[in-house]
């Protein structure tokens, strides 16, 4: 199969033509220009020798012939040896005949339609040579007469043919020049485009990490560099998102591996106790312990899909969004905590706030979670005679911060890093007794996102946890679509500062 031209090859091929095209137009202009113009002078040097020659003998003529006619032949002869002797052939005509000639041809078909006082050139091959022909019809006294001269031109036609062939071999080196020299300069100028091809090849191949631009190079700053530019832009970006799809495709399979793993405990035990309920004859107590561990484990199933839906939700619809006093939601989520808190002997403080507070922008039962959330945790945290405390405050962008702060155990700086991540819990035992799935601050971090606040921690074990919830202001409120909770939280992500 013939392989196809090169696009530089094309290049070359249509370069070198228009090159060559233009050389031998100017050439040949300017060698038929020249060949003209020194014909035209050298026919013009003819023929004024032979109207000189022909005034000169007709005056001649009409005084021999008013006083001895016999002698015209003797003028002839020695007019014609005078012009042989500058190079001219002479011949006189009468009637059409010649009367006395030196010509190489005595048949002039110019001398049947001469007029009287006319003149007629012409160049003819004659036995291989271009000669010169020049009649004059002579008029007055002379009509009838004609004289012609001939002059021999084949030196001028060698001339210029050895003339056409130095331009034709000047001509044919300047082309062979070029040719070789654009051949030099488009290869080296297609070097950068081949690798840009490689480049683009390899990357179809899937090398994201291939570069066009060879590392230390001095970038170009032509199109060349310019395209070599976009394309490892493009290749960076590429491997950008692969990568991300990567780390979203391990995060998806660690939810779904965690998410069998929290499903599969409860599933069991309920599962086991309702078939030992089915095939043994349980009465009494231990009857009723089976169906409390049936219940409790049901709820933890029941909480776990309603935080996943929340989060679902949370992720694919859009806010309604109202404009919030910081106060009031601190409230609410004291009141719809304190219950729980004072059944495991923790209380819920609101601390003293400022008379004038930002606004808050957002949609107010999804906050609401988010507090109720963030207290839930502290509550959890806290040992009997524990306390739980909320407040608002300026933060330095202008907005409002909700915090939330217990003096519970606190955590570490591992679990300060991990916490937010889906399923992960730092007491698995203690968040499983208490009915937790571990999503309680992915949905808090899901909504703050949603509002275009950030959730960050500050902790230490031992010294209890606080959570602020930093808002912008009011007028800056931009409705964030929050990505997948199962993306939205990596590993080392969470804002967080260790407390101490």
């Amino acid at each position: 199969m013939k392989r196809p031209l090169q696009y530089w090859q094309k290049i070359y091929l249509a370069s070198l033509a228009l090159f060559l095209g233009g050389l031998c137009a100017g050439f040949f202009a300017v060698l038929n220009i020249s060949c003209r113009q020194s014909f035209a002078a050298r026919t013009g040097e003819l023929l004024a020798g032979q109207h000189n020659l022909a005034v000169t003998l007709a005056n001649d003529m009409a005084v021999v012939m008013a006083s001895r006619p016999e002698a015209l032949d003797l003028l002839w002869q020695e007019t014609g040896r005078a012009a042989r002797s500058e190079g001219l052939a002479l011949a006189v005509w009468r009637g059409g005949a010649p009367r006395y000639s030196l010509l190489a041809m005595n048949d002039l078909p110019e001398l049947e339609t001469l007029q009287p006082g006319q003149r007629s050139w012409q160049v003819r091959l004659v036995e291989g040579r271009h000669l010169f022909f020049a009649t004059t019809a002579l008029a007055g006294d002379l009509t009838g007469y004609a004289v012609t001269v001939q002059a021999d031109m084949e030196d001028f036609y060698t001339e210029w043919r050895r003339t056409g062939a130095v331009f034709l071999s000047l001509g044919s080196a300047v082309g062979a020049a070029f040719a070789a020299g654009l051949y030099l300069v488009l290869r080296r100028m297609n070097r950068p485009l081949q690798a840009l091809t490689e480049t683009a090849r390899d990357l179809a191949a899937g090398d994201y990490a291939r570069r066009a631009a060879a590392p230390g190079a001095p970038p170009r700053r032509d199109e060349v560099g310019e395209l070599a530019r976009v394309l490892d832009q493009l290749a960076g970006r590429v491997q950008a998102q692969l990568r991300q799809l990567a780390e979203e495709a391990a995060a998806k399979q660690r939810l779904v591996d965690d998410l069998s793993h929290e499903m599969r405990t409860p599933l069991t035990a309920i599962g086991g106790y309702a078939e030992y309920l089915q095939l043994a004859d349980v009465q009494g107590e231990e009857r009723q312990e089976a169906l409390q561990t049936i219940r409790h484990e049901s709820r933890r199933l029941l909480n776990l899909s309603d935080q996943l839906v929340r989060l679902a939700v949370l992720r694919q619809e859009p806010l309604e969004t109202a404009r919030l006093d910081p106060a009031a939601l601190l409230r609410r989520a004291a009141a719809t905590a304190r219950p729980k808190a004072e059944s495991q002997g923790v209380s819920v403080q609101l601390r003293p706030l400022p008379g004038a507070l930002p606004a808050i922008r957002g949609e107010q039962a999804l906050l609401e979670s988010l507090l109720v959330n963030l207290c839930d945790n502290g509550i959890k945290a806290c040992a009997a005679g524990g306390r739980v405390t909320l407040w608002a405050e300026e933060n330095p962008a202008g907005g409002c911060t909700l915090a939330v702060a217990d003096d519970g155990r606190g955590m570490d700086a591992d679990t300060l890093r991990r916490i937010g991540q889906p399923f992960y819990r730092a007491d698995k035992a203690r968040s499983r007794a208490e009915g937790g799935a571990g999503l309680g601050v992915a949905l808090c971090r899901s909504i703050a996102a949603a509002h275009g606040a950030a959730l960050r921690y500050e902790s230490a074990p031992g010294a209890g946890t606080t959570a602020r919830v930093d808002f912008p202001p009011e007028g800056e409120f931009r409705p964030a679509a929050p990505a997948a909770f199962t993306t939205l939280q990596q590993a080392g992500d969470d804002p967080v500062t260790p407390a101490g």
